[in-house]
């Protein structure tokens, strides 16, 4: 896994989402992602989440995990199907 601390954008393609400082802290670094090998970006710190048109996306936690295999039901979110396709595509 690799880590970053976030002060510019950072865009989630399987979620069409990015995550950006929050409106009013735009000098610091006030987030981090981690990359999950073949699974979610986890995000942690003060973020907002904007879909595609820029609208905020409402999250109730300080860390969230944002999906990249564009699989999930619960986009931006993960809900493990990463680990179903990388169990199919080993069949």
């Amino acid at each position: 896994m690799s880590s970053r601390p976030g002060s510019d954008a950072v865009s989630v393609p399987g979620s069409k989402v990015t995550v950006v400082p929050p409106a009013g802290n735009r000098d610091g670094e006030p987030f981090a992602v981690t990359e999950c090998p073949g699974g979610p970006l986890l995000v942690r710190g003060d973020f907002e989440i904007q879909d595609s048109d820029g609208n905020e996306v409402a999250k109730n936690r300080e860390t969230v995990a944002l999906c990249r295999c564009a699989g999930s039901r619960i986009k931006p979110w993960c809900d493990g199907t990463h680990k179903l396709l990388r169990r199919a595509s080993e069949n």
